[in-house]
């Protein structure tokens, strides 16, 4: 079976989120079909051609061709400014303008003319417009988050003119996946919650749940040893999250730290708000470690993982990350929504600012309720997040829409990058 996968982001390297999902999903699909890989390349994240050719060098074991193009939102202020007008102009939201490019358009026409392609997978609502290249071709549109109810839900923890703009984008994406979801063979969801929610939207769409997974043999539990400390993995370039650890570190941080004077946040990931950062300058219980090439170390020796998302959808691979590390983790209902948790069995659940800090104390206290939850939380992760399973599901989505079966063709992998 061959496959031409459609990503709106290069999947390396595979630190959070999408990248991770994606950097996983094709690992696992490259044994099972032929992949053919186009990607937009985010210049803030492969910043270098020497980082371009490395993402390259690693994928390519797994895609039989491997082909980027420029996202021009990125390349600078004004092309981004620019779309960000638009999305208030135009019928159509700011995701699906962002990932407009005649280049690669013409690529995939020639690609097709040159590979009979037996499935097309679009991997977010934004790139859906592009299924008018290929109607006639089995295809998959997957959906990291229910976008609509994403930018549903930060309007209303935006601030005004964002929380206008959030709102208009938050219509605008429910018109879009109500026209654009009815034209795929299938829409992959990463939970059955987002299913439910989807089907509301737009009735009567054929739906897979693909779970968001972990790599349980990189993510294992170590030794805790730092004492009373909290950690925050995430990047922070995403609203959900530079949200989340804002809203801990001005809210529930202080009534913590207050009563345990020597407990320390430890906060990992890229771009941390300048706010934040002008915060530490004045207060040595918050430690920013920015971006890090290895985050383990740190999740490992940390008492509680902390995941007080208030935005968002899907399911957040941060959650999945901590399950896997075997940590004892406080989550808010929207942090682990999709998740298959129990609260007080492998996580805790607290939604206002008092419980989740009430919760942190306690789990401080007691060496044994965070070691249960601990255990609890990495068979879990074993046992229902596993990346193969997962991309095994995927798979089936594909030969079912195109009633080809897979094959595992591993001799003519890095053919062409």
């Amino acid at each position: 079976m061959k496959v031409l996968f459609i990503s709106q982001i290069v999947p390396y390297p595979p630190h959070g989120g999408v990248l991770q999902r994606g950097f996983n999903l094709i690992r696992e699909l490259g044994s099972r079909v032929d992949l053919h890989l186009v990607a937009f390349n985010h210049p803030d994240i492969l910043c270098s051609e020497a980082q371009i050719a490395e993402s390259k060098r690693v994928l390519s074991p797994y895609c039989r061709s491997i082909t980027y193009f420029e996202l021009r939102t990125k390349r600078s202020s004004l092309y981004k400014w620019a779309a960000v007008i638009a999305g208030v102009v135009d019928r159509r939201p700011f995701s699906a303008i962002a990932h407009e490019s005649v280049d690669l358009e013409d690529y995939i026409r020639e690609l097709l003319e040159k590979e009979d392609i037996d499935v097309i997978h679009y991997d977010t609502i934004g790139l859906a417009h592009y299924r008018k290249l290929a109607p006639e071709i089995p295809s998959v549109l997957t959906h990291h988050n229910i976008e609509s109810q994403l930018m549903a839900r930060r309007s209303r923890n935006e601030r005004w003119p964002r929380n206008f703009y959030a709102s208009l984008q938050a219509k605008k994406l429910l018109r879009y996946e109500s026209d654009q979801c009815v034209k795929f063979d299938a829409n992959v969801v990463v939970s059955a919650i987002d299913e439910r929610v989807l089907k509301e939207n737009v009735p009567g769409l054929h739906t897979v749940v693909v779970p968001n997974g972990v790599d349980v043999d990189y993510f294992r539990p170590g030794t805790e040893s730092a004492g009373h400390s909290v950690v925050w993995a995430g990047g922070m370039n995403m609203f959900a999250n530079s949200d989340a650890v804002m809203h801990f570190t001005r809210s529930i941080w202080p009534v913590i730290a207050d009563a345990q004077p020597d407990a320390v946040f430890h906060i990992v990931g890229q771009d941390p708000p300048a706010e934040l950062v002008e915060m530490a300058k004045h207060d040595t219980s918050l430690k920013i470690h920015g971006f890090v090439d290895d985050v383990r170390p740190i999740i490992q020796q940390a008492s509680v993982y902390v995941v007080p998302i208030r935005v968002g959808g899907g399911t957040r691979l941060k959650v999945l990350d901590a399950l896997a590390s075997g940590k004892a983790i406080v989550s808010t209902s929207v942090g682990c929504e999709g998740i298959d948790v129990v609260d007080g069995l492998n996580i805790r659940i607290a939604d206002d600012t008092r419980s989740f800090a009430s919760t942190v104390l306690e789990l401080f206290s007691s060496g044994t309720d965070r070691q249960q939850l601990g255990r609890q939380a990495r068979l879990l992760a074993e046992a229902s997040y596993s990346w193969r399973p997962i991309a095994a599901r995927l798979v089936d989505a594909y030969q079912y829409i195109s009633k080809k079966p897979a094959q595992i063709t591993l001799e003519h992998r890095g053919r062409s990058v």
